[in-house]
């Protein structure tokens, strides 16, 4: 009786040993299928362009044709496993040229900069010599041109050939129809020093380093009957003062430069409308602001507008008064923004130009 209940008692024994065998072993399967069935995460890097994808595939290659990345017949990737992420780099072929005036040659490259591309065809630059706009240390891409240059400048000197114009008057002891050459005209020449920068033999810029007035142009000056009508020419009008019958030839103001009635020629830089009036220290010394003596062409001006020094040439919008050539040296209380004051050495010429609107061209 004993026997038989020590007997059944181990065969309880081992059924619970099976059934716990049995229990291990499926759970053991439950963790295997978990495991088989994780998701992966690849960084995949393509040059600029940078993305994730998650996948339970483990071959790169197909990791990146299912991301839609193909590579090209010479492109290869590199990876490396992380404990999250996994990196994928793609490595594409780059052509890159290199081109000295119309010789180019082509090098390949899977990535680098614009100055190791140079160092691998062995080309040394050299300021003066063989330069490029380049930054070298720009990395390269597909398509990447590299211009090589070299610069070179020359100085030359040319004339130009300033043409005369042709002012007219009004001569009432000439007949109807009838004119007379007063001052023949004659074309003026200017000698142009000048620096041509070339790249390769072509010519990129140039600067005028210098201008020398060899001779300035002579504007002929024509006087005809009181009933000529000419519309194509240049009519002069008489300056003021001339009140006996004579006339003064007015500047001739074209291309930045004026000539004046001697003959010299000015060049600007600028031109200002301004209101202008007159003031004058008759019968006392005055002294400008900047400490020199008042006198006819030292003006005020408002310092912030037209500073102290600016050379100008003046003359108003009416025609009536040529004031000339002037220097900013003085300044005054009611004179701010464009309005100038300028000097005469009487009152009666105060009084007589009163205010007008005048046009400054500041010169060079």
């Amino acid at each position: 009786m004993f026997e038989k209940f020590r007997t059944l008692l181990r065969c309880k024994r081992l059924s619970l040993h099976l059934a716990a065998a049995v229990l291990t072993i499926a759970a053991a399967g439950i963790v295997f299928a978990q495991v088989a069935s994780a998701q992966n995460t690849y960084r995949i890097t393509d040059g600029d362009q940078v993305l994730f994808h998650t996948t339970y595939a483990t071959d790169p290659a197909a990791v990146l044709q299912e991301a839609g990345l193909h590579l090209g017949e010479d492109d290869t990737f590199t990876t490396e496993t992380g404990n999250d992420v996994s990196e994928i780099r793609i490595n594409r072929l780059q052509t890159v040229t290199v081109r000295y005036g119309d010789r180019t040659v082509d090098v390949t490259t899977y990535g680098a900069t614009a100055g190791e591309i140079l160092d691998q065809l062995d080309i040394a630059l050299e300021e003066g010599r063989l330069e490029t706009r380049q930054d070298l240390e720009t990395a390269t891409y597909d398509g990447m041109v590299i211009d090589l240059l070299c610069p070179s400048t020359e100085l030359v000197e040319h004339t130009v050939f300033l043409p005369h114009q042709t002012f007219y008057t009004i001569d009432p002891s000439l007949s109807a129809g009838e004119e007379r050459t007063v001052v023949p005209g004659s074309a003026g020449e200017i000698r142009y020093t000048t620096q041509i920068f070339y790249e390769n033999g072509k010519e990129v810029d140039r600067v005028d380093l210098k201008k020398t007035v060899l001779k300035a142009p002579v504007h002929a000056i024509v006087a005809q009957g009181s009933d000529w009508h000419h519309s194509e020419e240049t009519w002069s009008s008489p300056g003021p003062g001339t009140g006996d019958g004579s006339f003064s030839q007015d500047p001739v103001i074209a291309d930045n430069t004026i000539t004046t009635a001697s003959g010299e020629v000015l060049t600007y830089k600028e031109k200002l409308t301004v209101e202008a009036t007159a003031y004058s220290c008759e019968g006392y010394e005055g002294i400008t602001a900047t400490g020199t003596r008042a006198r006819y062409g030292a003006i005020a001006v408002d310092p912030s507008v037209i500073p102290y020094g600016t050379e100008m040439y003046i003359v108003s919008n009416d025609g009536a008064y040529i004031y000339g050539y002037a220097v900013a040296e003085d300044c005054g209380g009611a004179i701010n923004g464009n309005r100038i004051d300028l000097y005469f050495d009487r009152f009666d010429e105060c009084w007589e130009f009163g205010r007008r609107d005048c046009t400054v061209y500041i010169l060079d």
